[in-house]
């Protein structure tokens, strides 16, 4: 694991502009630093393997990886903790991207959610979107039907340390546990739909409680990057957890708020060999610089 965290992925650019040029991007404004949350697995190892996105880079990895530390208090404890520690690498009031790969477009929507609860406070982060990785809205799993969800086994390198499988499968069995008792976040409803629910529980959407006389803010610009193939499972007919709405563009977060996803950009490769081919890094790197310029562009 890194010692630093956030660590820093990608620096500062000296001439933003120039590579922008480069790029074939005008703008007069510096690049807007991305923070990437990590997947399941704890680490944001994979965010290194990306190339070049133009702007300062940062990841998050889960402070508790090789420990048997949990977080009590579940997503909204985590995201409370990653805030905090966002804040110590962009300044009061500056202007940020966040996102991640799988859980980490999740966390990175808990996250945002508590950036727009401070907004109009003095030195409160400027949020300019979301950027997901194949995120899939926790909702699809209550609506999957008859759709049989098959277990994907994990493929690893034959150099991977027997400690680091063990670190990573228990990340992946927490996160599992907390994203079950995870209601996602509420936003203001501007006509649209705002269904709410009990991340991967088996029971029925329930909205969470606001306070009285209050109303959530409309929900963050989030882009989607969208993985097009299905993950290989052994048993026929099965389909992984990931791939219950594959064919939704919008993986199933319509049924969470309409107007949540801005943009769905596909990507190659499956939800687990996003970062593991020179092509797919390729694509997917080319994918999030777009989606950040977007993101830029958006807010003018």
């Amino acid at each position: 694991m890194f010692k630093e965290n956030p660590s820093l992925i990608q620096g500062p650019i000296a001439d933003p502009r120039a590579n922008l040029e480069t790029a074939g991007i005008t703008s007069t404004d510096s690049p807007t630093p991305l923070v990437l949350i990590h997947d399941g697995g704890g680490t944001s190892f994979s965010y290194y393997c990306l190339g070049d996105l133009y702007r300062p880079v940062y990841g998050i990895a889960n402070p508790h990886y090789g420990t048997d530390e949990r977080w009590e208090g579940g997503i909204h404890e985590m995201a409370s903790y990653y805030l905090k520690l966002i804040k110590t690498v962009i300044p009061p009031g500056s202007k940020v991207i966040i996102g991640g790969w799988s859980l980490g477009g999740l966390l990175s929507l808990e996250v945002s959610r508590l950036v727009l609860a401070e907004a109009g406070r003095r030195g409160a982060l400027d949020l300019l979107g979301i950027i997901m990785i194949d995120s899939v809205c926790p909702l699809s799993l209550l609506s999957a039907g008859d759709v049989r969800v098959v277990p994907h086994a994990v493929e690893w390198n034959e150099n991977t340390r027997q400690e680091t499988r063990d670190a990573v499968m228990r990340c992946f069995s927490e996160a599992y546990k907390m994203l079950g008792t995870w209601k996602l976040p509420t936003w203001r409803d501007d006509g649209g739909q705002n269904g709410v629910g009990n991340g991967h529980s088996g029971t029925s959407p329930t909205a969470p409680s606001t306070t009285a006389g209050s109303l959530p803010p409309p929900p963050p610009p989030t882009i989607l990057l969208r993985a097009q193939e299905r993950v290989p499972v052994a048993e026929p007919g099965g389909v992984a957890r990931v791939d219950v709405c594959r064919n939704d563009r919008q993986l199933g977060w319509d049924q969470h708020h309409r107007d949540l996803i801005k943009q769905v950009h596909d990507i190659p490769g499956h939800h687990y060999n996003i970062f593991s081919t020179d092509e797919n890094l390729d694509a997917v790197t080319d994918m999030i610089k777009k989606a950040c310029f977007e993101l830029e562009a958006m807010r003018g």
